[in-house]
């Protein structure tokens, strides 16, 4: 009944079957984590937007009362006013503030981050995406190789029994059998939990129904020496995002140390009415120059601090560089292995079927044991479920390691 039920489970979606691309591009629209990064660029946009109001006008309207002890003073003056009000618009034009201009420069270094960041997590999720779909497609093939061994299991119980039947084979052997059976029984009903288990994540990911994964094509060559491959690194975008959180760690050292410059501004009052003796004056303007003298330390810590804060940068982005050349070592040596793997195991698949379909013949004639029959099915099955389970893996390091040169499918 199981076999059917998943044969029917299979013919339901072979008409969705789904590609690689296909999956990453469902994935790219589903998760969070892509809108998140895209709001983080529009983030960044913004603050630019802010940094450049920094040095544009600033036009405000103003308005000031004040009552004021009468001073003890004869006669009538317009400086014995009691109420004193203003009400104008001031107009403010920043002429030197120190680090502003890298505060513009840092703003537009953080857009080119928060890119960078987002190709990234682009990245992040396709290998993400990658592990899902190879997984899924191992679960899919074990559940293949596990219903071929619980269909020979049947068939071996069958032929048993009917043989201890009629007296040609032993109850014992029947036992044995049957033992099989249930174990076949076992491991399908755990591969069908993993095919349940793999699809779940597969559908988180994507948003798109488990489909069954087409058969997979023949293993690549690598495309290139590991140095083609390494030389490939300065291109992905977690190293560039590492690189470009230096040259926004410089820029705030430029703005820490900006603080120790003078502020000069214009600043222009128009008035719409005010008292006093100005109260015919309809406008001022004038120079305001600030210079800092102390501050309590406070600006030397901000700027030791952004020192600081600049060679973390410097050790991550180098720390990066070395972990994604490790990873892109590892997954290259790592291929090359399987496919050694592959064709040991092609050799010994295709031994042990055959080592089974003598066994079972030579069973016939009483020149083996029932034992020996179900040994060979259990190397034979076993055999096959470790190639295509190693076929998918080489499959899935050969895309893990083009991902780990920035290629996006």
């Amino acid at each position: 009944m199981y076999p059917l039920l998943f044969s029917v489970f299979v013919l339901s979606f072979a008409v969705q079957a789904t590609t690689l691309k296909e999956s990453f591009n469902a994935a790219r629209l589903n998760m969070e984590s892509i809108k998140r990064a895209e709001q983080g660029v529009f983030q960044r946009e913004e603050q630019k937007n802010r940094a450049r109001a920094g040095l544009l006008p600033t036009i405000n309207g103003f308005a000031t009362y004040t009552r004021i002890d009468p001073p003890h003073v004869s006669g009538l003056s317009a400086f014995t006013l009691k109420k004193q009000y203003s009400v104008g618009v001031r107009l403010v034009q920043p002429i030197i503030r120190g680090g502003v201009f890298s505060a513009l420069d840092l703003a537009r270094e953080n857009i080119l981050l928060a890119e960078f960041q987002k190709d990234a997590t682009e990245l992040n999720l396709y290998q993400l995406v990658i592990s899902a779909y190879y997984n899924l497609k191992i679960a899919q093939n074990d559940v293949k190789n596990l219903e071929k061994l619980l269909s020979f299991s049947k068939e071996r119980v069958l032929e048993i029994r009917n043989r201890t039947n009629i007296g040609r084979s032993r109850r014992g052997e029947l036992m044995e059998a049957e033992s099989q059976l249930h174990t076949s029984e076992a491991q399908y009903q755990q591969g069908l939990i993993e095919v349940e288990q793999t699809g779940k994540n597969f559908e988180f990911l994507t948003n798109l129904s488990a489909a069954e994964v087409p058969e997979l094509s023949a293993i690549p060559q690598a495309d290139g020496s590991l140095e083609t491959y390494l030389s490939k690194l300065k291109a992905r975008p977690d190293i560039l995002a590492a690189q470009q959180l230096v040259k926004a760690a410089n820029h705030q050292v430029s703005i820490a140390k900006g603080a120790h410059y003078p502020s000069l501004d214009f600043v222009g009052n128009y008035y719409i009415d005010r008292t006093g003796i100005l109260a015919t004056s309809e406008w001022d303007a004038g120079i305001v120059l600030s210079v800092p003298f102390y501050q309590g330390g406070g600006v030397q810590a901000a700027a030791r601090e952004a020192v600081a804060s600049k060679r973390i940068s410097e050790l991550t982005a180098f720390e990066t560089i070395r972990s994604a050349e490790r990873e892109l070592s590892t997954l290259y040596q790592n291929y090359l292995q399987l496919q050694v793997q592959l064709e040991a195991y092609k050799q010994a698949l295709s031994k042990s079927e055959e080592a089974y379909r003598l066994n079972k013949k030579d069973y016939q004639y009483g020149l083996v044991t029932n034992l020996d029959v179900l040994q060979t099915l259990n190397i034979y099955i076993q055999t096959k479920r470790s190639y295509d389970n190693l076929y998918a893996m080489a499959h899935m390091t050969y895309k893990n390691l083009e991902a780990s040169t920035g290629v996006l499918p």
